[in-house]
């Protein structure tokens, strides 16, 4: 039961908080709100639209990677904090490339992308990266069945 809701829940779960974290790292830098434009409900709402957009197009462009790699922790039960957040940012360098090509990026966005590509894999590795491969009965070893008798 542990292995269903796993999978059912904490796994897309993860995901979803990479994602919106992702959304807001990439985006907190860009907003200027000082006093006033802080409190307007015009300003929220558009903040807020933007928020829920760039989610949306982190989760659609990272799905078929994260997927991959989600696949290949669990399988080998790789829960290194290490690993998430290497793989975030080499997906962030990914995006980078694929987006820009060998155009100039500006250092500002091309920053943000990093970041928020390394937050989305720490997120993850938070919500549920740490348990990778824990569904998996492991069965003990000859060191420790020797120790146990």
């Amino acid at each position: 039961m542990r292995t269903v809701l796993r999978f059912l829940f904490v796994i897309p779960i993860g995901y979803v908080a990479a994602c919106l974290t992702a959304a807001f790292a990439m985006l907190w830098p860009f907003l200027e709100l000082d006093g006033a434009a802080a409190l307007d409900p015009v300003m929220f709402v558009h903040t807020s639209f933007y928020f829920a957009a760039q989610a949306a197009q982190i989760g659609g462009v990272a799905i078929l990677p994260w997927a991959a790699f989600m696949i290949v922790t669990e399988l080998f039960g790789i829960s290194s904090v290490l690993v998430h957040a290497i793989a975030g940012f080499l997906g962030g360098l990914a995006i980078i490339f694929l987006a820009y090509g060998p155009d100039m990026v500006p250092t500002s966005v091309e920053t943000a992308i990093l970041v928020a590509a390394t937050t989305f894999g720490l997120v993850y590795w938070i919500v549920a990266g740490r348990g990778a491969g824990s569904w998996r009965r492991r069965s003990p070893s000859p060191a420790a069945e020797g120790q146990a008798q």
